[in-house]
């Protein structure tokens, strides 16, 4: 019994490989962890960027007589051109940008989505895509890029 009870001992107490094998197990995890941490922060700053974005370029058709006629999504999106590097700096690249604008009668248009050539409402829907840096992100999510979308409303006139 003793023979026995001092081989089991043996086995038990021998624990020289074990910190490398716990690493090999914990460490993906952490990784994935802290890619997972900066993904959201990735895409919770385009989010915040692109309403200050919209905000923005809504602002500036209604006040710095850029609003003069129709606004058409070409001209908004060479407008965000020229703004957005002053707004965000490098933080977005710009050229993934996507810019929509249409005009409403009403607010039930809106909603209705039945839009007008030259309505009281304009509506920007500014699109960006995030592409995440997690490793195996393919694995839990259908892509590796995140769409975020802003949609302003204002309305023109006084």
């Amino acid at each position: 019994m003793s023979q026995v009870g001092h081989r089991l001992r043996g086995i038990v107490s021998n624990c020289r490989a074990s910190l490398p094998v716990e690493l090999a197990v914990i460490l993906p995890l952490v990784f994935a962890l802290v890619f997972g941490a900066i993904d959201v922060s990735r895409v919770l700053l385009a989010r915040s960027l692109l309403d200050h974005l919209a905000v923005s370029l809504s602002d500036d058709f209604k006040f710095n007589g850029g609003g003069q006629g129709e606004i058409t999504s070409a001209a908004a999106e060479a407008k965000l051109v020229t703004i957005a590097p002053d707004l965000v700096g490098g933080l977005i690249d710009v050229s993934r940008l996507n810019v929509t604008v249409s005009n409403y009668d009403t607010l039930a248009d809106f909603t209705s989505g039945s839009s007008s050539t030259n309505g009281t409402l304009t509506a920007y829907r500014l699109d960006y895509v995030v592409t995440l840096i997690t490793p195996f992100v393919n694995y839990l999510y259908s892509a590796s890029e995140v769409t975020e979308s802003i949609v302003l409303v204002v309305k023109n006139g006084p």
